[in-house]
């Protein structure tokens, strides 16, 4: 509340009496904000509760608005970010340096940006108020929902903002990685711009990690920066791409090629959708959660050495008995929290990413190469270059061979691979390898654990060696359950279409079209010809060149 109290002056009074609300219940307790609480049910009941507080101050007495006033007149030159804001998430500061005769100038400059992130049940009973703090000051809510989720759940999330009296549109889009490329993100500009989203109203998110990423994306190139919520669905958005500030898309067969740092202002994980998940889908969403755990949080690890499979197994309690099990309720919960806390730690500190000790990108340093081509789940690729990385840890001495096998079997418990055949392409590694050293800035700067729980950094690695180890690499996990590899392990066996087939579908429809429009060329040559409006030598050098 006390990051957003200071923009009073631009803000719904409902907004500022929800502030209000918040800070009081934090600073004096439930009973003390009792007063607050039937203060803002009563304001946002009222037609005016959208005026802000610039305008509310006009009908106060003279005296009471001149104070007004001359609060304004201060804070144009102390704050303007108070006063005239763009957005009250960000707000951005330079020193500027310059010789005396201006040839040279040098400036310094931050921004800061303020986000919160909720763990919560039952986001979409009426009675929860997360999304109406945000919406109801606005009155009214867009929001970009992923195809599936407003399949399963889009009656609850219509019949939430109704019943809130909240003004709602909702824009349907497909959450599957196939439909992860610019043309979407383009998709969703479009939209955005066709219902007006204002700089300073956030997008409403609904969805996985396709549609955290792609809508991210958008909201970071719409007007420069519109700022989002983010309503996470699914186990990659709730404790990876939902919070991250890195939103982005595919392009030219690589793994979010294009993208920017965006995170959202608010984020919201209630793992009860989980249960509608695929469970394949939901599986290899497991594999962010023992990435942080191996690079970060040993304790993190033992929970899912423990309770890893049956968590998979009942998607996250959501299932079967466990509904009713309150001390797997809790582990669940504990889980998921603490996977979340060690990943912003982690992505929060280096927003930007200025540097690469990056303990969170464990688990992505080969296989965005070769994910798309073999046509895995994300998760399930990231198990394999997890796995590939213990080992490389064990080879420096970083890690115990125990330790090793214990990472490798909590990776196989929860039925992730770690290993898929295309890994045997030595060339298509040393490719991937090459590029990611290019991404990072001319290091490798491999994130693995050092030890078990703590995180380390390989950056030398050479093509054979590459290739030995990888070949030792699967000598060692062949002789795991399944030979190493995951349980539904692809795109197509959950349902998903190949991102593959779809690239190659287009290219073809592309080269088609290329054809009709050459054909159709020559047909008009050949008449230009016919008519003696080009000669012989004209006809044959038009025609060279559509060749």
């Amino acid at each position: 509340a006390l990051k957003q109290i200071k923009y009073f002056w631009n803000l719904p009074q409902s907004q500022v009496a929800i502030l209000m609300t918040q800070l009081a219940k934090q600073l004096e307790g439930p009973t003390f904000s009792e007063h607050f609480e039937a203060l803002t049910e009563e304001l946002c009941q009222s037609v005016s509760h959208l005026a802000p507080i610039k305008e509310v101050s006009k009908t106060l007495p003279g005296e009471v608005h001149a104070k007004y006033m001359e609060n304004a007149i201060y804070l144009e030159s102390a704050d303007s970010h108070a006063l005239y804001p763009t957005s009250i998430y960000r707000q951005c500061d330079a020193l500027t340096l310059a010789t005396p005769d201006a040839a040279t100038i040098e400036s310094v400059m931050s921004t800061t940006i303020t986000t919160t992130i909720k763990i919560a049940r039952n986001v979409l009973d009426p009675n929860n108020h997360l999304l109406f703090d945000v919406y109801k000051p606005l009155g009214r809510c867009v929001a970009v929902v992923d195809d599936k989720v407003d399949g399963h759940f889009g009656a609850d999330i219509d019949k939430y903002f109704a019943s809130n009296g909240i003004e709602f549109t909702k824009l349907v889009f497909s959450g599957n990685e196939v439909d992860k490329g610019i043309e979407d993100v383009e998709r969703i500009l479009v939209a955005m711009k066709e219902h007006r989203v204002g700089r300073h109203e956030p997008l409403l998110v609904v969805g996985g990690g396709v549609i955290a990423d792609i809508a991210g994306f958008a909201t970071s190139l719409y007007s420069r920066n519109t700022p989002y919520v983010m309503l996470c669905t699914s186990i990659v958005s709730g404790i990876d791409a939902g919070p991250s500030p890195r939103v982005c898309c595919n392009g030219f067969d690589y793994k979010n090629l294009y993208g920017s740092y965006h995170p959202p202002v608010l984020t919201i994980t209630d793992r009860g959708f989980w249960k509608t998940l695929h469970p394949g889908w939901l599986r290899h969403g497991v594999a962010e959660i023992i990435k942080m755990a191996v690079m970060k949080d040993l304790s993190l690890f033992e929970l899912m050495e423990k309770h890893g499979p049956r968590a998979v197994q009942t998607k996250f309690g959501t299932e079967g008995d466990s509904v009713n099990d309150a001390e797997f309720q809790d582990v669940c919960d504990l889980i998921v929290g603490k996977a979340m806390e060690g990943y912003v730690r982690s992505e929060y500190g280096n927003l930007w990413e200025t540097h690469q000790c990056r303990p969170h990108a464990y688990g992505h340093t080969w296989c965005p190469g070769y994910e798309l081509p073999a046509g895995m789940l994300h998760g399930q690729a990231v198990g394999t270059d997890m796995g590939f990385g213990a080992y490389l840890s064990y080879v420096e001495g970083w890690v115990s061979e125990e330790e090793m096998h214990r990472i490798l079997k909590n990776i196989s418990d929860c039925e992730l691979s770690l290993y898929h055949p295309i890994m045997d392409d030595d060339a298509m590694v040393w490719k991937t390898h090459l590029g990611i050293v290019e991404k990072r800035g001319g290091n490798l700067c491999a994130p693995i654990p050092k030890p078990l729980g703590f995180s380390g950094y390989l950056n030398d690695m050479t093509k054979e060696l590459l290739a030995q180890r990888m070949h030792e690499y699967k000598e060692i996990v062949s002789k795991y359950p399944r030979g190493g590899r995951g349980v539904e392990e692809l795109c197509v066996d959950v349902g998903l279409e190949d991102p593959q087939s779809k690239k190659m579908k287009s290219r073809a429809a592309a080269e088609l079209g290329n054809a009709k429009v050459v054909a159709g060329k020559l047909e008009l040559l050949e008449k230009l010809k016919h008519e003696g409006l080009l000669d012989e030598e004209q006809f044959k050098a038009q025609q060279g060149q559509l060749a």
